[in-house]
């Protein structure tokens, strides 16, 4: 899914392992990534300028998890740690996030989907943080119907592949239950033989 995701979204991935470093901690919790969120570029530049709200409080480690957590993506130069994991809530929020971006139909993983990820699912304390900077999951709403599918001010680092693109799309129809929205002409085309067959029965001998 790391693939997918634009420059500004792989920014703000590239941020979590220095927090969670700076906290001393070896597992990257929903706080680092609430607190790499905010930056003055991407499509959701917007929702951090609330004056009032206050930095995330430093989270405590979570207890061991007999799962295997997964490991920080490379993120050219962000000087990851060897052994610096997500944690299981994170790991659940970026898959979020990537069903968030299937069932918009778009070909990307923006911020926008990050957010929307982590406002749907994230913990209680992490949300009221989050709205704090007005960053509500009626704000996150609202951005997603105005992108309409298009990447905003994002975009991918490198063109996806015609075989990547068919790929995500046989994804998102996954996602979207298996129904692909039919194309026009194959509408028209169906209608008017439904017509022509019911003709026959009709008036025919």
């Amino acid at each position: 899914m790391f693939e997918r995701m634009t420059t500004d979204a792989r920014a703000v991935i590239a941020r979590i392992p220095r927090l969670a470093l700076a906290a001393d901690r070896r597992e990257m919790t929903l706080w680092d990534l609430a607190a790499a969120l905010p930056a003055p570029s991407g499509n959701t530049a917007a929702f951090w300028h609330a004056p009032t709200a206050e930095p995330p409080p430093a989270a405590e480690p979570p207890a061991a998890d007999s799962r295997t957590a997964g490991t920080v993506p490379p993120a050219g130069g962000s000087g990851a740690a060897p052994g610096l994991r997500f944690d299981r809530e994170v790991r659940a929020v970026l898959e979020q996030a990537l069903l968030v971006a299937l069932q918009e139909r778009v070909e990307h993983i923006g911020t926008e989907h990050l957010l929307a990820a982590l406002l749907r699912t994230g913990p209680p304390d992490v949300v009221a943080w989050l709205a704090a900077h007005s960053a509500t999951a009626e704000a996150v709403d609202a951005l997603l119907a105005r992108l309409r599918g298009g990447p905003g001010v994002e975009r991918l680092p490198a063109k996806p592949s015609r075989a990547d693109r068919r790929n995500w799309r046989r994804a998102t129809a996954r996602v979207r239950g298996g129904q692909r929205t039919p194309h026009p002409l194959a509408t028209v085309a169906v209608v008017l033989t439904v017509m022509v067959v019911f003709v026959l029965c009709v008036w025919g001998p």
